[in-house]
């Protein structure tokens, strides 16, 4: 399990006061993330903002993370998380790139579902958030990659945010997975991620959904993260939960089609959604 290199005095200081940490919200791979009060902006002038602050560990990963930053500057959606600042500080003598998104109120989708399963209507709802997200991404050529219960915040009012675009897959720009690797939490990856193919389109995220809204009915994964079964022989909604209203089980066994062509638009999808929402 990782841990948290850092202590919150020292990274207040590094800020010179700009940003006042509170509670750690989440420690990883790439990063930590603090729920933070942003006091001041860079050029000194006052403001008050919730944030979740996102400090990132893995120095090899700072062209991701330029990416995700390129990315969400230039995009703005309800279902997407607001960036709000980014840059480098120096923290123990080492420099430190650092994102503060929009604070969400609410409680990350895999917290959720650890307390059970949701209702059919709150199932629809994120569904419909989170395709909502998926177009507005795919609009500009990239593809999520990790669709998971931990990257979607559910809001106090049900409503649902996508978040970490740090292994958003940009068709424009050149690779930088390394070839026969893949990006993703294993049990979330279409089948075609799982093969490592790098002609993603945002039928891969379709895939990946899916398996999330699965999880969400059921109350627990529908493969209990078998990814070579997600890959081969995806899991039927009639099977698991049958008595889920058919045209919601057709939508989902559609998205869970083995061959990503094959699969509903994501803009289909979104309309499909929103009408079962309403």
């Amino acid at each position: 399990m990782p841990t948290n290199p850092f202590s919150a005095p020292e990274v207040e200081a590094s800020f010179k006061g700009r940003y006042v940490l509170g509670s750690e919200l989440r420690v990883g791979g790439q990063g930590v993330v603090y729920r933070a009060k942003r006091v001041r902006l860079a050029d000194g002038s006052a403001c008050s903002n919730e944030v979740a602050l996102k400090l990132h560990l893995d120095a090899k990963q700072d062209k991701r993370v330029e990416r995700e930053i390129e990315a969400m500057k230039h995009l703005r959606h309800p279902a997407l998380a607001t960036l709000l600042e980014e840059g480098t500080i120096i923290i123990g003598g080492k420099q430190t790139r650092y994102i503060a998104w929009e604070f969400i109120e609410g409680e990350p989708l895999d917290a959720r579902l650890s307390k059970g399963g949701l209702s059919e209507r709150e199932v629809v709802r994120i569904a419909r958030d989170v395709t909502s997200a998926i177009v507005a991404l795919w609009s500009k050529h990239i593809v999520h990659r990790d669709i998971a219960p931990k990257n979607i915040m559910i809001k106090l009012d049900g409503s649902a945010i996508l978040i970490d675009l740090g292994g958003a897959r940009h068709l424009d720009n050149t690779s930088i997975t390394a070839a026969g690797m893949t990006f993703g939490t294993p049990g979330y990856f279409s089948p075609e991620q799982f093969r490592a193919e790098r002609a993603l389109t945002s039928a891969s995220d379709v895939f990946t959904l899916a398996i999330v809204l699965l999880e969400c009915l059921l109350g627990h994964h529908p493969t209990n993260l078998d990814q070579h079964q997600l890959a081969s022989s995806p899991p039927s909604a009639d099977v698991l939960v049958p008595s889920v209203p058919k045209e919601l089980r057709d939508t989902i066994n559609q998205m869970l089609r083995l061959r990503a062509p094959f699969r509903p638009p994501v803009d289909k999808l979104h309309a499909t959604f929103d009408r079962l929402a309403n």
